[in-house]
């Protein structure tokens, strides 16, 4: 601000300056304007070099003018800019006579070194004169220029007439004085709008239709038409305007560069002259588009066309931008895993992988790109280690050794602070593997429901019925005399035919009989129909008890564990969810649950309680590899949604061919290419029959009620071997004293 205020105050009361500004510093400043306002840009920032106090005035007029277009503009910042969109960097060039070019690489470092060389920046470099092209062509020739950073030279032709050019360009701009013969136009909105406005302050008419003539400062005709890509009249001929390349790019166009060696800013004049029927006597700026394949290759330059005041920006192609850029031949190097030199593949940490099918994207990325590819193989995808270093693909990922890892990779959030990632080809998430709940667990149904106290209570009703029976049958008058008394283990035979709802053969004498027979039946009613309901509720409950991680920290049953030192646990180690933190700690606590590969975790959760946590890609491509034998249907799958994230591929950060690979894999999708190739590298779970939704009875479940049912059955049996023998106990006892004299009189 202070700045600007000297600036002013010098304008006014200096008027010496503008002698001492030299004409050929102002060639350029027209094309400034109209570069910025056929671009877009939002905001500007200005760059002058040491020897350019004398044109501060102009510099100031500059500004103004972008303001009025609706671009902020700034001069000489120090730091960098915190708007990386539409942004533009105008870089006014000192005199390169003498190889003058120290302070010019300085900025050029300086603008490197806070990040301002990328795709959101739009570089605006302006000369003194076209004598200045073999300088400018050393400098960017030494300069560290990305393959995705926009720059413009601008460089006025020798005779071009430079007197008042700015002047004239905004002069219709800005009105300072009330003109009284400028009549007051109703039909504009913005002046019907102000004098509304005016109006209501109780000014008269005559001052509100003056005041808004001297004081509102508007864009001409001239660049609302190149905003808007409209038409351009010059002398009753129509004159397109060229599309900007921001709004509405013709991406068809084809992307020619040739190299700086072999390019002459004069011969490529003289075609557009030809081209455009020029009479030879107009003339302009020359606009020239530099470009680099990498960093320290071979400079290239395209001439967009010259600038003519006459004919604005019809005559000015616009830049090539990013996306419509090649490689010009030149060599892309790949990284690839899952393979070796000699082609043979192998199982990586992050999942499977599909050859096949990235060989057809490489394919395509080479032919779109116009480049060839360099492979280079790595025998693991490699992760962070503890001391931070990255290994495998993604280690030379990081060291910017290859170009593109064409090898898709979990977009973790950790990963997102070390690398870029472009076009997600699908979705994945790790899991909790454990098996199926449906196994061999005696549940014993059958005398679940009772406890030792209900079992006494249901035995004692049962011997006091036994005994209300026989009290009754002896003691009670029958109605009919030809009534038997019962005895006590008829009775008892009785009253468990009764508790067990199958009845019995004696009818009740007399109405006390009766009663008691009533009251035995209904309470095995009431006892037998809550039996029932227990064992229906135990049938009908599902047995997927344990679907979450909480259940599954909760569950005493359940050992925890990962595979040692893998990816797997660097993510559980790294992660912010305290769930997952807890998972890390109590598989971390017993190093025998740690396992040393998918294979081993998932068998062991196929046979034990054994919570395993693995990427869903790894498992799952590990569980179809399985047998049956070992396991392959009996694991089910706890989803970890916290864990969700993209699968992309990986680039180096700020990698300066982000955007024409997405562009490219934008144009692959729509063959369907990519969603075969998703479905490979994220595998389905085995096809496998779908598990019992219900849990179903089986002989375990009653296997109390069978060791009853044996043991009642020995027991009848001895029952009856020990009648048998008290029956004939006097036949037995002479068999055993002739069977022992036998004996004796052998041994004697």
């Amino acid at each position: 601000m202070k700045r600007i205020l000297a600036i002013l105050a010098l304008m006014l009361f200096t008027s010496s300056a503008h002698a001492h500004c030299a004409q050929n510093a102002l060639a350029h400043l027209p094309y400034v304007v109209e570069h910025a306002v056929w671009r877009g840009w939002n905001q500007a920032l200005i760059y002058t070099p040491d020897n350019y106090q004398d044109c501060d005035w102009a510099i100031v007029r500059l500004m103004k003018c972008l303001a009025v277009n609706g671009i902020a503009s700034v001069v000489n910042p120090t730091g960098g800019a915190r708007l990386q969109t539409l942004l533009g960097v105008v870089i006014m060039t000192p005199r390169l006579q003498n190889n003058n070019t120290a302070s010019l690489k300085s900025l050029l470092k300086k603008l490197h070194e806070i990040e301002m060389n990328t795709a959101s920046f739009d570089w605006l470099m302006v000369t003194r004169s076209e004598y200045d092209f073999r300088y400018i062509n050393e400098v960017l020739n030494a300069t560290s220029v990305r393959f995705d950073q926009n720059i413009v030279v601008v460089y006025p032709s020798l005779n071009y007439n430079t007197k008042d050019s700015l002047s004239e360009l905004c002069g219709g701009n800005f009105i300072y004085r009330n003109d009284k013969n400028r009549s007051f136009n109703r039909r504009n909105g913005n002046n019907i709008r102000y004098y509304i406005n005016c109006r209501n302050t109780g000014r008269s008419h005559h001052q509100c239709s003056n005041e808004y003539e001297m004081n509102y400062y508007r864009s001409s005709e001239r660049f609302r038409n190149i905003t808007r890509n409209k038409t351009y009249k010059k002398n009753g001929q129509v004159l397109p305007l060229w599309r900007t390349g921001y709004t509405s790019y013709n991406y068809s166009r084809t992307f020619i560069m040739t190299n700086i060696s072999k390019f002459s800013l004069r011969q490529q004049f003289y075609r557009w002259e030809k081209r455009n029927r020029l009479n030879g006597k107009e003339s302009g700026i020359n606009i020239v588009q530099y470009f680099k394949v990498r960093i320290n290759s071979t400079l290239y330059a395209f001439y967009l066309g010259c600038w003519v005041k006459g004919l604005s920006m019809s005559g000015v192609d616009p830049p090539y931008p990013v996306e419509a850029r090649n490689f010009l031949g030149e060599k892309l190097t790949v990284g690839r895993c899952n393979g070796s030199a000699d082609g043979s593949t192998s199982l990586e940490d992050d999942g499977p992988s599909a050859p096949t099918l990235l060989d057809d994207v490489l394919y395509f990325l080479t032919v779109r790109l116009n480049t060839t590819s360099r492979n280079r193989y790595f025998s693991k995808l490699g992760f962070r280690t503890y001391e931070g270093t990255w290994t495998g693909l993604l280690g030379a990922l990081m060291e910017q050794t290859i170009d593109l890892a064409l090898e898709p990779v979990t977009a973790h959030p950790s990963r997102h602070d070390d690398m870029d990632f472009i076009f997600p080809i699908a979705e994945t998430m790790c899991n909790i593997y454990i098996r199926q709940q449906e196994t061999s667990t005696v549940r014993d149904i059958f005398l679940a429901p009772f406890s030792a106290r209900l079992v006494a209570c249901v035995l004692a009703v049962a011997v006091v019925a036994s005994l209300a029976v026989v009290l009754i049958s002896k003691l009670a008058p029958t109605i009919k005399n030809k009534g038997r008394p019962m005895g006590f283990t008829e009775a008892l035979i009785w009253s468990t035919g009764i508790l067990c709802q199958q009845g019995g053969n004696w009818t009740p004498p007399n109405p006390a009989g009766s009663m008691l027979l009533i009251v035995c039946l209904l309470f095995a009613v009431v006892t037998y129909n809550a039996y029932a309901a227990f064992i229906t509720s135990v049938l009908s409950v599902r047995v997927a008890s344990v679907d979450t991680v909480a259940a599954v920290l909760h569950s005493p049953n359940f050992k925890i564990g990962y595979i040692r030192n893998g990816a797997d646990q660097m993510y559980l180690m790294s992660t912010k969810d305290s769930q997952l933190n807890a998972f890390y700690i109590r598989g971390y606590s017993d190093a025998d649950n740690l396992v040393s590969s998918a294979e081993e975790g998932l068998a062991r959760a196929a046979k034990q309680d054994y919570a395993f946590f693995a990427g869903q890609r790894s498992a799952r491509s590990t569980l179809r590899s399985l047998s049956q034998a070992r396991g392959r249907c009996a694991v089910r799958e706890l989803p970890v949604h916290s864990t969700r994230a993209q699968l992309a591929f990986p680039l180096p950060r700020r990698s300066p061919y982000a955007r024409p690979t997405l562009v490219s894999l934008l144009q692959l999708r729509s063959t369907g290419a990519l969603a075969r190739l998703g479905s490979a590298l994220v595998p389905a779970m085995p096809e496998c029959a779908p598990p019992v939704g219900f849990a179903s009875a089986r002989a375990n479940d009653v296997r109390s009620a069978l060791l009853l049912i044996v043991s009642g059955l020995i027991a009848a049996f001895l029952l009856g071997i020990g009648e048998y023998c008290w029956k004939n106990r006097q036949e037995l006892a002479q068999f055993l004293i002739a069977c022992y004299r036998r004996l004796l009189n052998i041994f004697t």
